[in-house]
C-alpha cells in the first residue's frame, strides 16, 4: 500500500489534470472537490480500499456537478456583504464532502421506507 502523502499527491495531480481537459471548468471548483473527496475518504476508516477509491471518484464528480447549487443553498448563512466574495469552491467543497454520504443514507432509507415513517411516528408521539 503507498503512502497517504503519495495517494494524495496523485489525487492532486489526477484532478488538475482534468482542468487541463476542460478548461471550462475553474480550478477552484476542482480543488474544492478534491478537498471534500479526500475528507470524505479519511474520515471513515472502516471502508475498504477499493469502496474509498469509488467513493472518492463518485464524490469528486459530485462536488464538481454540484458546486454551484450548493454554494446558492450556502448563501443565505453568510453575511450579505460577502456574500458575492464566497468561491464556487466552498460549494464544491461542501458538496462533495456531503452527496456521498446523503446518497448512501437515502439508498438505505429506501430499502426499508416503513423506518423513516416509524422517526415521523416517534417523533409525534413524544
Amino acid at each position: 500500500m503507498t503512502e497517504p502523502t503519495t495517494t494524495t499527491f496523485t489525487a492532486v495531480i489526477s484532478a488538475f489534470s482534468i482542468s487541463v481537459i476542460y478548461p471550462n471548468i475553474e480550478n477552484g471548483i476542482i480543488l474544492g472537490a478534491l478537498c471534500g473527496s479526500i475528507l470524505l475518504v479519511i474520515s471513515d476508516e472502516r471502508i475498504s480500499v477499493l469502496r474509498k477509491i469509488i467513493l472518492f471518484f463518485i464524490s469528486f464528480a459530485m462536488g464538481i456537478l454540484l458546486a454551484e447549487l450548493t454554494l446558492y443553498l450556502l448563501l443565505p448563512f453568510f453575511p450579505s456583504n460577502i456574500q458575492s466574495k464566497v468561491p464556487l469552491g466552498l460549494g464544491a467543497l461542501v458538496a462533495s464532502a456531503v452527496s456521498v454520504k446523503l446518497l448512501l443514507w437515502l439508498i438505505k432509507m429506501f430499502d426499508d421506507p416503513s423506518s423513516l415513517f416509524d422517526k415521523f411516528n416517534k417523533r409525534g408521539k413524544s
